[in-house]
């Protein structure tokens, strides 16, 4: 008897570590809207893709060069606490009932619990890059500084549910972070592909929402570095 997948075979598998992913819509399928930057490039483009700021003036935001799978790095100046810098898209996704929207990221920090760093979706925040950690509707990952814990949190109208992933940013170390937004009612979290929260309250499903990180500097001490493998977000059209 014929088995028919409904998503790629690489990630079917009851017990795979991807089962979550196992309805990953493709990018060229026309009932999805989805974007993935891979930071294959030669600089980040600040004109068309993304909106970058940085907080001062020894800090940055930039491809890394010949680098496997492409990289960006987000860099605090040495010297200044709560620096560094931030990327953010287009207000293109939206919570919305009966569709899905699937967001995945890969990072590492040198520094894990003396920086902080914020990536998922959100709407657009203005000048400083910390201004993502107070934004008033989100579906994001954050670490703060002073504790490398994972916290997933959804934030509508300022106001948010927090969970603690009990799993810890390791130095310099990759982790696979990703949510699925199933409709109005849910959003699962994931770390390196496996679960560790579900929210149902405080879905932002009344603003758009745009891709974004950041990471600033927990203290004046030291250059802080987040590194980004690749951004990914599709929903539902």
């Amino acid at each position: 008897m014929a088995v028919h997948f409904t998503g790629p075979v690489l990630f079917t598998g009851k017990n795979s570590p991807g089962a979550w992913w196992t309805n990953q819509p493709v990018s060229n399928n026309t009932d999805y809207v989805s974007y993935m930057d891979d930071f294959t490039g030669i600089a980040l483009d600040g004109t068309n893709d993304w909106n970058i700021s940085v907080k001062d003036s020894g800090a940055a935001t930039a491809i890394v060069a010949d680098t496997l799978n492409g990289e960006i790095a987000i860099t605090s100046a040495a010297t200044t606490d709560d620096d560094g810098g931030s990327i953010q898209g287009n207000e293109i996704f939206k919570v919305q009932t009966d569709k899905n929207i699937w967001f995945e990221t890969k990072i590492k920090c040198n520094d894990a619990d003396q920086t902080d760093i914020c990536v998922g979706l959100t709407v657009n925040f203005v000048t400083n890059p910390e201004n993502m950690l107070t934004a008033a509707d989100r579906i994001v990952f954050q670490v703060n500084d002073g504790d490398a814990s994972i916290l997933c949190k959804t934030e509508k109208n300022g106001t948010e549910t927090s969970t603690d992933s009990l799993i810890d940013l390791a130095d310099s170390t990759y982790v696979t972070l990703g949510f699925l937004a199933n409709s109005t009612g849910e959003v699962q979290f994931f770390v390196d592909r496996n679960l560790v929260a579900t929210h149902t309250t405080n879905i932002p499903d009344d603003e758009e929402l745009a891709i974004a990180a950041m990471s600033v500097s927990g203290s004046a001490t030291g250059t802080r570095v987040t590194t980004i493998d690749y951004l990914f977000c599709a929903a539902d059209r």
